[in-house]
């Protein structure tokens, strides 16, 4: 990310925010709420809570349609009430398969709304507040790296691979998810919280799509979720494709 922004000349305004000490509490407090996200979901699926992730991923949607319909009082059409209708009985059927409610899941559905709302109230451009996240972890991080083994796996490599195999496993897992995060920072900037929010499922379909691709399938009690998200994305495309044709024949769209 330093390399990143200083080649767009923009590292001038990530130290601009390390020198407001004032704003260090709140800037800390983004980088441990979204730390906490990204440290939970490497955590969660290897101590047995696959599934917790997988709930408080498919409440997590409902949770920001409701901040951006009751905090920032925005409204959503008909169809887009129908999504959030569907979305929310595929969320139910899946929560009545399991057997509760567990910390994981209301961690995820409340951790990454309060993320977002903090980030709005105090608005920075996207690449700067995940810089300025990912440097403020960054102790923690090589903490962490010190304390424990790495668990890559160097069966047959040669000795200089073997040594430099764990930094390029940790470089690589940095830049697969640093581009999709910025995009996520991008979208809750610019979009409305509740259309956001409702967007949000295209995660969960998208990582179905390559299960399915890699040959994993759904157990028979698990359809109905996927199948009520599936039509509330298409409720919610309509909706859009609805929409931009009133623009265009409003003379809104060029």
């Amino acid at each position: 990310m330093l390399l990143g922004m200083f080649a767009c000349k923009q590292l001038p305004l990530v130290v601009q925010q390390l020198r407001a000490w004032r704003a260090w509490p709140r800037l800390y407090l983004a980088a441990l709420l979204v730390g906490l996200q990204l440290w939970l979901f490497i955590w969660a699926p290897v101590n047995g809570y696959t599934l917790s992730v997988a709930l408080g991923y498919f409440a997590l949607p409902l949770v920001l349609v409701l901040i951006g319909r009751f905090v920032y009082q925005e409204r959503l059409s008909r169809l887009q009430w129908l999504a959030v209708v569907l979305a929310a009985l595929g969320v139910a059927y899946a929560y009545l398969l399991a057997d509760g409610l567990s910390w994981v899941v209301l961690v995820i559905a409340l951790g990454y709304p309060l993320y977002f709302m903090l980030r709005r109230k105090y608005p920075l451009p996207s690449q700067v507040s995940f810089t300025l996240d990912n440097l403020l972890l960054l102790p923690i991080a090589l903490a962490y790296l010190c304390l424990n083994d790495s668990g890559v796996t160097t069966e047959g490599l040669s000795d200089s691979w073997y040594a430099l195999a764990p930094n390029l496993y940790y470089l690589g897992l940095g830049i697969a998810g640093t581009v999709p995060m910025l995009l996520f920072l991008f979208a809750s900037n610019y979009l409305p919280m509740t259309l956001f929010g409702l967007l949000v499922y295209l995660e969960p379909m998208l990582v179905f799509g390559v299960g399915w691709l890699l040959g994993e399938r759904l157990a028979e009690g698990q359809w109905p979720t996927y199948a009520f998200i599936v039509l509330a994305l298409a409720v919610l495309a309509l909706d859009g494709v609805l929409s931009f044709v009133r623009q265009k024949a409003r003379g809104y769209v060029s």
